[in-house]
């Protein structure tokens, strides 16, 4: 059971408004639609590039130990 517009009897409503006329409406008494959300991206996507550097490692730093004794 819809209600229709008192001021031009269009039935459908967007919202709170009419479609015919854009008065406000009372609530709409259809139950309410289902929100769908959009699905969450994977928390481990192996489609994504992986970029690889090649890793050296660092020269020893000399510390003031090994400075006095040098």
């Amino acid at each position: 059971m819809s209600s229709s517009c008192a001021h031009c009897n269009a039935v459908e409503q967007r919202g709170r408004y009419c479609v015919g006329c854009g008065k406000l409406m009372p609530p709409s008494q259809l139950p309410r639609r289902v929100v769908r959300l959009a699905p969450r991206p994977l928390e481990n996507d192996d489609t994504q590039p992986v970029l690889r550097f090649r890793v050296r490692s660092r020269p020893a730093v000399p510390t003031e130990q090994t400075a006095a004794i040098g």
